[in-house]
């Protein structure tokens, strides 16, 4: 992918950028496919994409930091945010 392909995915989840960081609400993560020697290594929890000249960071929840060139990211997934649930204490009627 380029980085404008992965700029145009992201904004078009309703994302904006902030001098090209993405930054994903809460209730929101991510999932990106990297390429890997004779394999597809997915990028779990993904909440900020910082997207550079030539390569882009991949900020974890667990605040890890990953380093790839554009040519390596095969895709991306953005998961929608989820619906609060209702809690009732004690016994429903």
């Amino acid at each position: 992918m380029t980085k404008d392909t992965i700029s145009a995915a992201l904004s078009a989840e309703g994302l904006a950028a902030s001098q090209d960081t993405f930054t994903l609400a809460e209730e929101r993560e991510a999932i990106f496919l990297v390429a890997a020697p004779g394999d597809v290594m997915p990028v779990n929890k993904v909440v900020r994409v910082e997207l550079r000249d030539k390569v882009l960071c991949l900020h974890t929840v667990k605040d890890e930091h990953f380093w790839f060139t554009y040519d390596l990211i095969l895709g991306l997934r953005v998961l929608a945010a989820k619906p609060g649930k209702e809690r009732v204490a004690g016994f429903a009627k």
